[in-house]
């Protein structure tokens, strides 16, 4: 009796000893995505949303984990320290970018190629003023304006240089109409280091002044603030909201909320990660 005692014994402290020494499953990959706060969803949805996505597209891929950053610099910063892994943002930033930063690089990892439309957005009951930004967009689209501008500002700046700020008109008489620029989107919306917006977005926003026969003062404003600045009366226009064109794990006002319309589109690119260089060391 006394034996089996003692050999039940052995056994349970030989079970317990072998459960100590199991090596515990690796824990869950998790990607940290740093990105420009969207107005009408949070990041816990951006997650939910892109989750069941990839699921109903068959995409293999880790979770995410996804934080808001109120402008490019910050979200640069977290991406350098390592408290995020990757940037997502446009095909045209991440040139921009990388052409400036070494130690940046294009992750071309999109299963299913998201695109986005790029519009400015205006309080809803401003409908006049919306139908003649429409109205300006759509000549510059016919008569090769806007293309032209596309090709001068963006798809052939070179990587030395940044582009010039183009002033406003001045139309004697006119109303003026203040317009949020964020410069987290060069060099889309670009803000040069002495805080003087440049590029595209002011030689769009010279082009519409003069076709609408308005006078145009830019209002620097952080990207997560756009749609306080519109609704609060701090600006009529902000230069650039986002809705996804075709496929995408977002809803089309994920950019839009309650009480903001949109022009038609100037603009769209592709949506893509921005990466440490040193990330893709000895990968394939």
């Amino acid at each position: 009796m006394k034996l089996k005692i003692f050999a039940s014994l052995v056994l349970m402290l030989l079970m317990l000893t072998g459960c100590g020494n199991e090596t515990p499953p690796p824990a869950e990959k998790v990607e940290k995505v740093g990105m420009l706060s969207l107005s009408n969803v949070d990041e816990n949805q951006i997650d939910d949303y892109t989750k069941n996505f990839n699921s109903a597209h068959g995409v293999n891929s880790d979770p995410q984990k996804t934080t808001y950053y109120n402008n490019l610099n910050s979200m640069q910063m977290s991406l350098n320290s390592g408290s995020i892994d990757t940037i997502r943002t446009y095909g045209s930033v991440a040139q921009y970018m990388t052409e400036r930063d070494s130690n940046l690089a294009i992750k071309d990892s999109q299963t299913v190629q998201l695109v986005d439309n790029f519009s400015c957005a205006l309080r809803d009951e401003d409908s006049e003023l919306r139908e003649q930004f429409n109205a300006a967009i759509e000549s510059m689209k016919n008569d090769g304006t806007l293309s032209n501008l596309v090709e001068n500002f963006i798809k052939n700046l070179k990587a030395d240089t940044e582009p010039p700020a183009v002033a406003m008109p001045k139309i004697a008489g006119a109303d003026t109409i203040k317009v949020g620029v964020t410069g987290d989107l060069p060099p889309l919306d670009l803000i040069l280091a002495d805080g003087t917006p440049a590029g595209f977005n002011t030689a769009v926003l010279a082009e519409i002044s003069q076709r609408i026969n308005k006078n145009i003062e830019l209002v620097t404003i952080e990207s997560n603030a756009r749609a306080a600045a519109l609704t609060s009366g701090t600006v009529d226009v902000v230069f650039w909201t986002v809705t996804p064109e075709g496929e995408s794990p977002l809803p089309m006002n994920s950019d839009t909320p309650e009480g903001v319309a949109l022009t038609q589109a100037y603009y769209k690119d592709v949506v893509v990660d921005v990466n440490l260089a040193t990330a893709f060391t000895g990968m394939n």
